[in-house]
């Protein structure tokens, strides 16, 4: 019976949230897109984006009172400017978690998400990023670090994928490589519990989940040593950090 119950309620959950990431959006949400992009262009588009997963979070916790988010260091993530901020992944969660807390944060999308009438094209407008960041060559590179020399943060999981166990999955040199190029700071996260709320392999939340979700900054890499390592020693630093911590 309990079983049963939390499955119930674990589908009364994702309902909910489905409805806030789809119908609000079509209920009135777009409005603020609309006026942030005429307002302030780009900015604008990005700060909405932000302003609706943190709409997204914030309806996540209060339905599932029993998680508690955690980010010992909120002040200073939000002080991020012009990073390339790379984490671990352990759920499509972790995505909108961390554009909600990063200001000015633009990541990589998979293709078919620019493909989704509106919603494409919004991303394209905020600046977001397709996993062919490099099959143009340098353009592509210049582009992103204008970027980040505006103070954007560039959002990368080098994991490319979900982790199943917790375990890290061998790293995409991509996120480093760029680092190294641009000379721009290295920010390293360390994400916990949202593989639990939300579980890859599954299309519900869990609303049994009595858990924390953390957020951690476990180190930075300055521009300085950025420029100056290998891309391959950024990749080795980086993942020792996170195995370590």
């Amino acid at each position: 019976m309990a079983m049963r119950h939390g499955r119930a309620l674990s589908i009364a959950v994702t309902v909910v949230l489905w409805i806030y990431f789809v119908g609000a959006f079509l209920i009135g949400y777009w409005l603020l897109f609309l006026g942030a992009g005429i307002v302030r262009g780009r900015r604008g588009l990005a700060w909405a984006v932000r302003s609706y997963a943190r709409g997204f979070i914030a309806v996540l916790l209060r339905t599932l009172p029993r998680v508690r988010l955690q980010v010992p260091q909120r002040s200073q993530l939000q002080l991020t400017r012009g990073s390339v901020v790379v984490c671990n992944h352990l759920s499509f969660l972790d995505p909108l978690l961390l554009l909600s807390l990063l200001p000015g944060t633009i990541t990589i999308v998979r293709p078919d998400f620019f493909r989704v009438p509106v919603f494409g094209w919004l991303l394209l407008g905020a600046g977001f990023l397709g996993p062919d960041l490099f099959a143009e060559g340098r353009p592509w590179i210049d582009r992103v670090g204008r970027r980040l020399q505006s103070g954007d943060n560039l959002l990368v999981f080098p994991e490319g994928t979900r982790s199943r166990d917790g375990s890290l999955a061998p790293f995409k040199k991509g996120a480093f490589y760029l680092a190294q190029q641009l000379a721009a700071p290295i920010v390293v996260l360390r994400l916990a519990g949202t593989d639990r709320v939300f579980p890859p392999g599954r299309l519900t939340f869990n609303a049994t989940a009595n858990n924390s979700i953390e957020v951690r900054q476990l180190a930075s890499i300055s521009a300085a040593e950025a420029s100056a390592a290998t891309t391959s020693e950024l990749v080795t630093r980086v993942r020792s950090t996170l195995e370590s911590q």
